[in-house]
């Protein structure tokens, strides 16, 4: 009777052995895999620091139009003869704060830009008018003047 038992034991102790590997061999429970994953073991010594957080860059700050005024103009099409405007070469933005006195100027020496933004604008009324340059250098009459009052 002892040796049934031993033998009985042994087939136990065997199968559960079996069994054990079975479970090894085939990676183990998907709960315990989240759970090693989520908590490793420890081993003694402490885990490394996390890395510092790296603020986000700073935008630059918006653009501020508050003492800016936006120049807008309409491209020629023809010379004050009639004739058709071949050679325009870009713009003069004359401006200042008395309409007969507009003695600061901005050269725009790109003919396809058709509006400029004056920036830097100490509170006043500022009066503007563009002109139109050609190749040679030479220039058309004045605009009629725009206001804009800067506070």
């Amino acid at each position: 009777m002892r040796d049934d038992r031993i033998r009985s034991l042994a087939t136990r102790g065997a199968s559960i052995a079996v069994l054990a590997l079975l479970l090894c061999g085939c990676g183990g429970d998907d709960d315990k895999k989240s759970a090693t994953a989520a908590n490793p073991p420890t081993t003694g010594t402490a885990p490394p620091a996390p890395a510092p957080v790296t603020p986000p860059p700073q935008q630059p700050p918006p653009v501020s139009t508050a003492r800016a005024a936006t120049v807008e103009w309409l491209a020629p099409q023809t010379m004050t003869d009639g004739s058709t405007l071949t050679n325009l070469a870009g713009y003069r933005i004359y401006y200042g704060t008395e309409v007969a006195r507009m003695n600061r100027t901005i050269e725009v020496k790109n003919a396809g830009v058709l509006s400029y933004v004056i920036e830097g604008l100490a509170p006043a009324t500022y009066y503007f008018a563009v002109t139109a340059i050609n190749s040679h250098g030479h220039e058309s009459a004045r605009s009629n003047a725009g206001r804009k009052i800067i506070t």
